[in-house]
C-alpha cells in the first residue's frame, strides 16, 4: 500500500516504475508541457479504501441484550425438546417391551406418521412436536411491542412543551424512534468549529 513497483513497455523496452513516477490524488506537477498516464488503482485498491475500516455495529444496548436473552430461551426451548424426545423414545421402548401397558400409546390404523414400534422415528417426530408446543417461549411479540412503544415515545417528544425553543419558535423534533432510551446516558456534549462563540442549551 506505501510502496509501488511496476514496469512500462513503451517501443519495445522496459522501464521500471517506482513511487517517484506515481501521481497520487491531489498531486501537482510543475514545469511540465505534458505527460502520459494511466490509472492502476481504483475502486477497493485505493490507498483511502485500503487504509478505511469497516464500520462498527450500531446495535443499541437493549438490542444486544435482548438479543442474548432470545439465544438463550431458544437453547433451553431445543435442551427442553431434546430431552423430552429422548424420554419419549425410551418410554415407548420400554411399554412396548412389556406388551403395551399404555394403551393409548398403541398407533391407531390410520396413523401412518407416528409408530411407537420405532422408537427413533416417534423420538424425532416428539421432538417436533414438543418444539412447536413449547415455541410461545420465544417472545416474537417482544420486537412489535418495543416498536410500537418507541414510535409513541416519539410523539410525546415532539408534543413535549418543556423542550420547545421559544426564541426560534421550534418545537422538538425526534428524527428516529430507535435511538430514543440512549438519551439518558448521554453525558458529555462537545461541539467541534472553527471558532466557539456562542452556545446555549
Amino acid at each position: 500500500m506505501y510502496t509501488f513497483v511496476g514496469s512500462m513497455e513503451y517501443e519495445e523496452q522496459q522501464y521500471p516504475l517506482s513511487p517517484q513516477q506515481l501521481f497520487l490524488k491531489d498531486s501537482k506537477l510543475h514545469n511540465t508541457e505534458y505527460v502520459y498516464g494511466v490509472v492502476i488503482f481504483t475502486g477497493h485498491d485505493t490507498k483511502v479504501m485500503q487504509n478505511g475500516t469497516d464500520p462498527p455495529s450500531k446495535r443499541r444496548k437493549i438490542e444486544r441484550k435482548m438479543g442474548r436473552i432470545i439465544y438463550f430461551l431458544f437453547a433451553v426451548l431445543f435442551t427442553i425438546s431434546f430431552v423430552g424426545s429422548v424420554y419419549c423414545g425410551i418410554v415407548n421402548k420400554k411399554d412396548l417391551d412389556r406388551g403395551h401397558n399404555r394403551w393409548y400409546l398403541q398407533p391407531d390404523d390410520a396413523d401412518i406418521f407416528f409408530d411407537p414400534r420405532k422408537a427413533p422415528a416417534a423420538a424425532i417426530l416428539h421432538f417436533q412436536t414438543v418444539v412447536m408446543l413449547y415455541s410461545y417461549l420465544i417472545p416474537i411479540f417482544l420486537h412489535v411491542s418495543i416498536k410500537i412503544v418507541k414510535v409513541l415515545q416519539s410523539i410525546f417528544i415532539n408534543r413535549d412543551i418543556n423542550m420547545y425553543y421559544e426564541e426560534t419558535n421550534k418545537p422538538a423534533h425526534a428524527r428516529t424512534s430507535n435511538l430514543i432510551e440512549e438519551l439518558g446516558q448521554v453525558d458529555t456534549i462537545s461541539v467541534k468549529i472553527g471558532t466557539l462563540t456562542y452556545v446555549t442549551q
